[in-house]
C-alpha cells in the first residue's frame, strides 16, 4: 500500500459504508474542476454523498477501485467493467464497477448489490402478501410456459427472480440460468455468466442450457429476437422459463415480445403470468455519525400477480390493436397496471 493510496482507501471505505446505510443502489464518482465528486442513487433521485474526510486526489480513488475490481489501472481511454466483494461491520455486498472515459475525465459508477442469505431470498422477505405467496407457489408448479417479472430499472426484478429460483429448488426442480451479470451465487442453481468476448451470449448460453436437462430456465434478460425465439420455444416444449421485462403490466410484456418478432398467437399460448412490482420507500432520520441528519431509506417490494386467463390469452392472440386489448382488460375488471401502495 502506498502513502498516496492510503487516503483513497479510507475515503472509499467511508463512502461505501454511507451509501449502503442510506440504501443507495449506485455510487457515482466523477471530477468537476479537478475535484472528486461523489453522488448516490436513491430510487429516482440523485443525492450528494458527503464524506467527512479530506477528499483525496480523484485519480488515486479510481486507481484503488480498479485494483479492487481487477481492472487495468493504466487504461483510462476505454470503458472497463469489473467487480469486487466489499464488507464492513454488518454490511456485505458485491460491487459492480463500470468506468467511462468522458471529455471531463474518467468517471466510475459502482452498483451496490447486497449479498443476502438463502433465508433472506424468500418470497416472504420480498414483501409479498400471504395470498400472493400462495399464488406464486401455485404458478411455479407449472412444467411449461413463460413467466415474466415486470418493473422499472432498479425495482428489484432480479431479487424477485432469485427468490423464485430458490423456491423452485426447494420443490426439487433442476434450475439453470443465463445471466449478465450473475448478481448472487445461489445454492442448488446452475448459473451461467454471459461472456460475449468468448462467445457466450444470451442466445448461445440459452441454447447450451437447454442441453443440460433443465426443468426451469431463467433468462436474465431477453435482449433480441433470436434470444426471444429460443426462450419461447423452450417454454413451449416442456420447460418453465422465467425472465424479466421493463414493461408496466402483462399487456406491456406481450407488446415487448411482439416487438421482438414473436407472433401474437404464440404469445397468447406461451405467456402464463406476469409478476408486476415496484418499490415502496420509507424514510427515517438518523442523528448520529456518519449519517447525521440523513434519511435512511427502506425499500419494500409492492407486488401484483397477473395469471393470464384464457380470455386474456385470446385478446393477446387476436387482431385487436394493443389499445383495444388494454381497454377490454379494464372493462373486464382486470388490473392492467400496478398501483403503488403497500400491502
Amino acid at each position: 500500500m502506498s502513502v498516496v493510496e492510503s487516503p483513497a482507501i479510507s475515503f472509499l471505505q467511508v463512502l461505501l459504508t454511507k451509501a449502503v446505510a442510506l440504501g443507495c443502489s449506485d455510487v457515482h464518482l466523477f471530477t468537476v474542476g479537478g475535484k472528486l465528486q461523489s453522488q448516490g442513487r436513491l430510487g429516482n433521485s440523485i443525492v450528494p454523498l458527503d464524506v467527512p474526510l479530506e477528499v483525496p486526489d480523484g485519480q488515486s480513488v479510481l486507481r484503488r477501485i480498479k485494483v479492487l475490481a481487477g481492472l487495468d489501472v493504466a487504461e483510462s481511454r476505454l470503458p472497463q467493467d469489473g467487480a469486487f466483494h466489499w464488507h464492513a461491520a454488518s454490511f456485505l455486498c458485491d460491487v459492480r464497477v463500470a468506468t467511462l472515459p468522458t471529455v471531463q475525465g474518467e468517471t466510475a459508477v459502482l452498483r451496490l448489490l447486497p449479498i443476502q442469505t438463502q433465508e433472506e431470498n424468500s418470497l416472504q422477505s420480498l414483501g409479498m402478501s400471504p395470498d400472493q405467496i400462495v399464488g406464486v407457489r401455485t404458478l411455479l408448479e407449472r412444467s411449461t410456459g413463460l413467466v415474466a417479472v415486470a418493473g422499472s430499472t432498479g425495482s428489484g426484478k432480479t431479487t424477485t427472480l432469485y427468490a423464485l429460483m430458490l423456491e423452485l429448488v426447494r420443490q426439487g426442480k433442476r434450475v439453470v440460468s443465463i445471466e449478465d451479470p450473475v448478481e448472487q451465487v445461489l445454492s442448488g442453481c446452475h448459473q451461467v455468466q454471459v461472456r460475449e468476448k468468448v462467445g457466450i451470449s444470451f442466445e448461445s448460453g440459452l441454447r447450451a442450457c437447454l442441453r443440460h436437462d433443465p426443468d426451469v430456465i431463467m433468462v436474465g434478460e431477453v435482449r433480441d429476437g433470436k434470444t426471444a425465439q429460443v426462450a419461447v420455444r423452450a417454454a413451449l416444449t416442456g420447460h418453465l422459463v422465467l425472465t424479466t421485462t421493463h414493461a408496466n403490466d402483462f399487456i406491456g410484456t406481450a407488446i415487448r415480445l411482439a416487438d421482438l418478432g414473436i407472433p401474437r398467437n404464440t404469445i397468447g399460448e406461451v405467456l402464463k403470468a406476469v409478476v408486476m412490482q415496484k418499490l415502496y420507500t420509507s424514510r427515517t432520520f438518523r442523528d448520529s455519525p456518519p449519517l447525521d441528519g440523513m434519511a435512511i431509506v427502506k425499500r419494500t417490494g409492492v407486488f401484483s400477480l397477473n395469471t393470464v386467463t384464457p380470455e386474456q390469452a385470446e385478446w393477446i392472440s387476436s387482431d385487436l390493436n394493443w389499445v383495444s386489448v388494454r381497454t377490454a382488460v379494464l372493462a373486464a375488471g382486470e388490473p392492467a397496471r400496478l398501483s403503488l401502495k403497500a400491502q
